[in-house]
């Protein structure tokens, strides 16, 4: 295995109770909660075909990713039984994975014949818990940096930024040029602007803890965490398109497509969105890179995205059933091949002739599949902070660097604010006196 093969490290899981999927479950309804990503949207297509072979009905609601998080966290916290199946980031995992609100896949699952060895070692295992596994991956997130060779040419920058002060160079130098330089996620939320200024503040010296897990004291105000902030407030500043304060994913991803900036630092997932051959205006001009990094390093964002089982549910063993098989190798390549989903959590993918000749995007600028491979290798585990409370740790700290954005607060007010939040947070939780 040329790219991947290295994380195909072997993960040891209890063997259940059988292959489920070769079970049948007439009469069984499956209610189904995720996003509408490309990945959903193609399995809601293809579960006809899980409802033949068990008999068990699928039912769909997809939303949005802010509206599914938050109806996630009022199904799972009330221990609902209104559905089967449920999304779940890993940023969120940590406020689920205890008290028996997710139901084991050990129970249901024979974990040898599910091929757990071939899921990608670094995100199963971040859905592990106390050595059960409580969740599949269907998809593994890390960014990447994407930028218009012709229009570094054109601004007479030789190769992609290194570090977060060579970026902000190079949108100095693209703006003499009369090119727009970038956009970047500003909607204040931990998966939307925090995801990607993780990566910034762990470059620049700067982390959410002191020495987590062993001392949860917040640190989002150190110097190094200022300086990240002012960088932040810098580039989002002078040099991102109008709109950026509150931009999503999907309107970076957009500009990118529209061939309306120079370079971004996205999800390495939306690649197949960007260069999208029926809406991209910039196939063929794109090149690909890892994130800049800083004075301590580089940093690549590392998250997973998967299906658990709520214990509530009434159709455990019809639920297993199904996400057994809505992970399962066959149907991620069907669907990787039917649509833009490139974020592949099984390792033996990532070498399949199919999914290298149509997600390869190699225009003679670097092959996306082997910058994908490089940044998930050195992307670390502990890119979000493992515990239950830093969901809203985060989501205040994204509404400090809005605050920092917008000047209605200088970058030091700002932290010093989420700062004392943060405490509040961790001393209600009882990790700190």
């Amino acid at each position: 295995m040329r790219y991947l093969g290295i994380l195909a490290v072997a993960f040891g899981v209890a063997v259940g109770g059988g292959a489920t999927a070769q079970q049948r479950y007439d009469g069984a309804k499956i209610k189904v909660l995720s996003t509408n990503s490309a990945y959903d949207l193609e399995l809601k297509k293809f579960a006809h075909e899980f409802t033949e072979k068990t008999g068990a009905e699928v039912q769909f609601d997809l939303f949005g990713y802010a509206p599914t998080v938050q109806k996630v966290s009022v199904e799972l916290l009330t221990r609902s039984d209104s559905y089967d199946v449920v999304y779940l980031g890993s940023e969120e995992f940590g406020r689920y994975a205890s008290g028996d609100i997710l139901e084991p896949l050990d129970n249901y699952i024979d974990m040898k014949s599910a091929d757990v060895q071939d899921f990608i070692a670094p995100v199963l295992r971040l859905y592990n818990k106390d050595g059960k596994q409580l969740a599949f991956p269907h998809f593994a997130a890390t960014q990447l940096l994407y930028y218009r060779a012709d229009l570094f040419e054109k601004a007479g920058i030789k190769q992609p930024p290194q570090t977060w002060e060579e970026f902000r160079n190079d949108c100095d130098l693209l703006r003499k040029a009369d090119i727009q330089c970038t956009a970047l996620r500003g909607q204040p939320d931990t998966g939307e602007n925090i995801w990607f200024w993780g990566q910034v503040l762990y470059g620049f010296g700067g982390k959410y803890f002191a020495d987590e897990p062993a001392d949860l004291t917040p640190t989002v105000n150190s110097p190094a965490a200022v300086e990240a902030l002012k960088w932040y407030t810098d580039v989002m500043t002078n040099f991102t398109v109008p709109g950026s304060i509150s931009a999503t994913f999907d309107d970076v991803v957009i500009a990118m497509q529209q061939g309306r900036i120079a370079m971004t630092v996205e999800g390495a997932p939306t690649a197949g969105r960007i260069l999208d051959p029926k809406l991209s205006k910039v196939v063929g001009k794109v090149g690909f890179a890892l994130p800049p990094g800083g004075v301590s390093g580089r940093f690549p964002p590392f998250a997973g995205q998967a299906y658990v089982i709520p214990a509530a549910s009434e159709n455990k063993a019809a639920a297993a059933a199904f996400l057994q098989w809505a992970t399962s190798k066959d149907l991620m390549k069907r669907i990787s091949l039917d649509s833009t989903f490139v974020a592949i959590t099984r390792t033996s993918l990532w070498d399949d002739p199919e999914i290298r000749a149509k997600h390869d995007y190699d225009y003679g600028h670097g092959s996306f599949a082997a910058t994908y491979a490089e940044t998930l290798r050195g992307a670390p585990e502990w890119y979000y902070p493992r515990i239950p409370e830093f969901k809203e740790i985060g989501d205040r700290l994204g509404r400090a660097l809005q605050e920092a954005v917008v000047r209605s607060k200088s970058p030091e007010a700002a932290l010093d604010d989420a700062q004392g939040d943060a405490v509040e947070i961790v001393k209600r939780a009882g990790y700190l006196k």
